[in-house]
C-alpha cells in the first residue's frame, strides 16, 4: 500500500461452495466466447430451461414477421419436449431464413394481432390451419413477445397440457429472459453480418489493390546516366498514390508523381483514370505544360466534386541534365547536391489538377549536376506524425526529411533507406495514416 492510502478493511462472503453461481459464472464466461447466434441459444437454454413454468413446456413455437408483409410470419421453430431437450433438433433461422415455412392465420395470427403478452387458460384448438393437431392436446398457452426498436417482431409461445400451468408471474420472467437474450442475439448476428460484410470487403480491396499495383512500373526504367530508386507504401490496401515514366523520346523521358485526394476504392479508380491518360499523351503533348493542361483537362470532366490530384510532372534530359517540371498542388521536390547540401526544387505553384479548367500552365527549368539526387514524395511522408508529451501532433516534416537526406550518401537507395529509418523513429510504427511515395534519381557521375 502507498505511503498516505487509507486503510481498508473489508470481509468478503465465501461463495466458493455455492454451486449455482459457479455453474453460472463459467455459463457467462463461456457465452461470451460464442460467436454463433444459434449456438449461443443452445447454450444458454439448459439455464432458463431451469424454470419450472419452462421445464413443463410441452411445445414451443417461436415466429417472426420481420420483413414480413402484414398478417404473415415466419415459423422459426417447432418443438416439442423431447426435441427441446436435442438442441439437433432446433433449425438455425439466421442461416436457412428462405426455407422456414410461412404462416397466416390460426391461433398464431390471432396471438400476433394483440401485439402483447398473453395468457390463454382453457384452450381448445383440434386442428389449426398452421400447426395442424400439434394444439389439440394443448391446453393452455403463453405467448410472450421479444421487442426490436419498440416492435414486437419475434414471439415466444409455449404450450402446455395442463389447463392453470403457468401465471402472471411466469408471463414476467419469460418476456424479461426472452428479450435479454433477444437483444444478445440480435447483437451477435450484427456483429456476424459486420463480419462477413468486412471479409467481403477485405477481398474486394485486395482485389482492387491487386489491380491497382499492376498499374505501377513493375521495374525501374533504364534511362542513360540515372541511377534511380522508388518506395511505395500505402496506408490501405488500396492508395491513392502514383508514379510512373514515360519515354518521350531518345534523350527524353517524363516522370509524374501525383496524389489523388482521399484513400480506398474511389482514389484508387482516379489512379487507374490518371494512368490512363497519362500513358495516352500524343506526340503533340510531349512537354511538360502541354502533358499537364491534357491530363488536367480529361481530370476535370471525369472527377465528382470535391476530388482533385495533387501532382508533379518532371521532363529529364539524358544529355544535358535539365529538367523542366510542373508543380500542381504537390510538395516541391528536395534537391540534395553532391556535396551533400540540401535544397528545394520549387517552381510555380499551380492549383491541383482536376479543379478547373482551362488550366495555366507554368513550367520551371533547373539542372541535375553530376552527382546531384532529386527526391520526389508526397505527403504522407512528411505529414507522417506521433503524439508528443504535451499532447500535440508532431508532424515529420521537412527538416527531418533533408536530415535524412544529409545522412545518406545520396545514392537512390540509401536515401529512401535513410528515410524510411527516419520515420519509423520519429513515428515509432509501421503503420501509415497516409500513403507514402518516395521516387529518387541520381545523375551519374563525379561532381
Amino acid at each position: 500500500m502507498s505511503e498516505g492510502a487509507a486503510q481498508i478493511n473489508i470481509l468478503r462472503a465465501d461463495l466458493s461452495e455455492n454451486a449455482s453461481i459457479r455453474e453460472l459464472t463459467e455459463l457467462l464466461r463461456t457465452g461470451s466466447t460464442i460467436q454463433d447466434p444459434a449456438q449461443m441459444l443452445a447454450h444458454y437454454a439448459s439455464w432458463f430451461g431451469r424454470d419450472p413454468a419452462s421445464v413443463a413446456t410441452d411445445l414451443l413455437v417461436t415466429v417472426s414477421r420481420r420483413n414480413m408483409p402484414p398478417g404473415l410470419f415466419k415459423l422459426t421453430r417447432v418443438l416439442t419436449a423431447r426435441q427441446r431437450l436435442d438442441p439437433a433438433h432446433a433449425p438455425n433461422p439466421w442461416r436457412e431464413w428462405d426455407r422456414l415455412p410461412v404462416g397466416r392465420g390460426g391461433l398464431i395470427g390471432a396471438i400476433l394481432e394483440q401485439d402483447e403478452p398473453q395468457l390463454i387458460i382453457n384452450l381448445d384448438v383440434p386442428t389449426d390451419p398452421v400447426l395442424g393437431e400439434l394444439l389439440a392436446p394443448m391446453r393452455s398457452c403463453m405467448a410472450t413477445p421479444h421487442f426490436d426498436d419498440g416492435e414486437a417482431l419475434n414471439w415466444a409461445i409455449q404450450f402446455s397440457r395442463n389447463p392453470n400451468h403457468w401465471s402472471a408471474r411466469d408471463v414476467e420472467r419469460s418476456m424479461f429472459n426472452g428479450n435479454l437474450l433477444g437483444t444478445a442475439t440480435r447483437n451477435l448476428v450484427s456483429r456476424q453480418q459486420a463480419q462477413e460484410l468486412n471479409a467481403k470487403l477485405e477481398a474486394q480491396l485486395d482485389e482492387m489493390a491487386k489491380v491497382q499495383r499492376s498499374l505501377l512500373p513493375d521495374k525501374t526504367p533504364e534511362v542513360p546516366g540515372l541511377k534511380i530508386a522508388t518506395s511505395y507504401l500505402t496506408s490501405e490496401k488500396a492508395g491513392g498514390d502514383y508514379y510512373d515514366f514515360v519515354r518521350f523520346d531518345e534523350r527524353r523521358w517524363g516522370l509524374m508523381v501525383a496524389d489523388v485526394s482521399g484513400h480506398g476504392a474511389a482514389a484508387a479508380t482516379v489512379m487507374a483514370m490518371l494512368h490512363a491518360y497519362l500513358n495516352g499523351l500524343s506526340e503533340q503533348d510531349m512537354t511538360p505544360a502541354r502533358s499537364v493542361a491534357a491530363i488536367n483537362a480529361r481530370l476535370y470532366q471525369s472527377l465528382h466534386e470535391g476530388m482533385f490530384v495533387t501532382a508533379k510532372f518532371l521532363l529529364y534530359d539524358t544529355t544535358s541534365g535539365d529538367v523542366e517540371f510542373v508543380l500542381c498542388g504537390h510538395p516541391p521536390a528536395r534537391l540534395r547536391r553532391a556535396d551533400g547540401r540540401v535544397e528545394p526544387l520549387a517552381g510555380e505553384a499551380l492549383l491541383p489538377l482536376g479543379i478547373v479548367e482551362p488550366y495555366d500552365v507554368v513550367a520551371t527549368r533547373a539542372t541535375l549536376n553530376p552527382g546531384d539526387t532529386l527526391v520526389m514524395y508526397t505527403d504522407g511522408v512528411t505529414e507522417a506524425s506521433r503524439i508528443d508529451h504535451d499532447g500535440r501532433r508532431d508532424m515529420f516534416g521537412i527538416e527531418r526529411l533533408d536530415a535524412a537526406l544529409r545522412a545518406c550518401t545520396g545514392h537512390p537507395s540509401c536515401v529512401i533507406d535513410s528515410v524510411h529509418k527516419a520515420l519509423y523513429e520519429h513515428v515509432g510504427a509501421m503503420t501509415r495514416d497516409d500513403d507514402q511515395t518516395l521516387v529518387v534519381i541520381q545523375r551519374e557521375g563525379d561532381a
